[in-house]
């Protein structure tokens, strides 16, 4: 059975990026956060302090990753 929910490493792991890159050109772009943020009804716990751990909803964040691939990839 896969996993129901991804931590940072999995999600490293799915796409073959390295964190920073990961944060840089999704998790903290502001357009993807509004749509991420668990906060704000998406499908992402973004940890409150240094060292708390990432947690994404593996078939959300799988689906988010298919449906935004050109526009991440290509920087738009």
């Amino acid at each position: 059975m896969d996993k129901l929910w991804w931590s940072m490493q999995d999600l490293k792991q799915q796409t073959g990026r390295g964190e920073d890159w990961l944060k840089e050109n999704i998790l903290l772009r502001p357009s993807y956060k509004k749509i991420l943020d668990i906060d704000r009804g998406g499908f992402v716990y973004y940890p409150d302090r240094k060292g708390d751990p990432w947690c994404f909803i593996a078939s959300r964040m799988s689906e988010f990753l298919e449906q935004h691939f050109a526009e991440i990839f290509m920087g738009r």
